[in-house]
């Protein structure tokens, strides 16, 4: 059964303390992205067959949120993690492995780069 947008704010509510910013901006809009928002939480981190347990699964949505910039899902998932026992380590960590991950990109996007260069 696929809940209504208004389930889907309560359990956001109850879960978060309130409606994320942009997802407010987004039921003004539609409020239909909420159901969206839920039901791709569902068939992701919050799946059944989902091998990552839930800390875990929120570490890699929360290094995801860190390399793509958005602030306010890099707060909302601090925050939740926070509550799940993120210790400063593992917070640090998952920082130390997003700034070598990015690197690393960068080096593979110099290669067009490089190799123009050389040629």
């Amino acid at each position: 059964m696929v809940p209504t947008p208004e389930q889907v704010e309560a359990m956001m509510v109850e879960k978060m303390g309130a409606l994320p910013q942009s997802l407010n901006s987004a039921k003004a809009i539609d409020p239909r992205f909420l159901v969206e928002q839920a039901m791709s939480s569902k068939f992701s981190v919050q799946d059944e067959q989902n091998p990552f347990d839930m800390k875990t699964s929120m570490m890699i949505a929360l290094a995801v949120s860190i390399t793509l910039g958005s602030q306010e899902c890099t707060q909302e998932q601090t925050k939740m993690l926070k509550k799940m026992g993120l210790s400063k380590e593992e917070l640090a960590y998952i920082v130390r492995i997003v700034k070598h991950a990015q690197g690393s990109a960068v080096m593979g996007n110099a290669k067009a780069a490089f190799d123009t260069f050389e040629s």
